[in-house]
């Protein structure tokens, strides 16, 4: 019986399942951090490439150890230099996950939803303390970020007037703000200061 054929058929089988959800992962963030598509459970949930890079080194290191073990030194460098590079590229991914991973973080509070689900508005606080709003065109998997209304200033109340309008109460002020029919992203977006009112959203928001 061959060195390898005495490992474990169960052992293997986990092993290559671990190898497959770390290849599943690294697509996943990849997309996320990328996401043209601007799609909010992407962005939400595989946004962070510190979080992305502990995760799949993490299942690569795990996952290569159980399906294929280093039964021979003399013959194993490969599998010796591969689950070396995976330990240290998951403790690397901790580390950095510790240092910058905050700035990928966020809090999301739901505001505001269309009676049809379709559009939202949701309040976004970030670690450097931003609290924007941003509204969201579609539901569930298929909800997109369609754009940002501005920062937040203290305790805000948004209601739907109609699918395409919202109206915001601050302690700054009352406003409107329309939405675009089609695509669901604001015409209008707040001041740099809070007492500002809305003013025409520009190509760079």
């Amino acid at each position: 019986m061959t060195d390898e054929a005495r490992i474990s058929p169960t052992r293997r089988l986990l092993g290559l399942v671990l190898c497959g959800l770390a290849g599943a992962a690294l697509v996943l963030f990849v997309l996320g951090s990328w996401n043209p598509w601007r799609l909010v459970w992407l962005s939400h949930y595989f946004g962070s490439p510190p979080v992305g890079l502990t995760v799949v080194m993490g299942l690569l290191c795990v996952g290569s150890w159980l399906a294929f073990p280093v039964l021979n030194e003399a013959t194993g460098n490969a599998r010796i230099m591969f689950r070396i590079v995976t330990a240290l590229g998951t403790v690397l991914g901790v580390a950095l996950w510790g240092v910058i991973g905050p700035i990928f973080a966020a809090k999301i509070e739901i505001l505001a939803r269309t009676p049809d689900g379709e559009r939202t508005v949701a309040l976004v606080e970030r670690s450097d303390g931003s609290r924007r709003l941003h509204v969201w065109q579609g539901a569930g998997l298929l909800a997109r970020d369609v754009g940002t209304l501005g920062e937040a200033c203290g305790e805000v109340t948004i209601t739907f007037v109609s699918r395409d309008q919202i109206h915001l109460t601050t302690a700054y002020g009352d406003w409107s703000i329309d939405l675009d029919p089609v695509t669901g992203a604001p015409r209008q977006v707040l001041g740099p200061r809070c007492a500002d009112g809305p003013q025409p959203a520009t190509l760079e928001r």
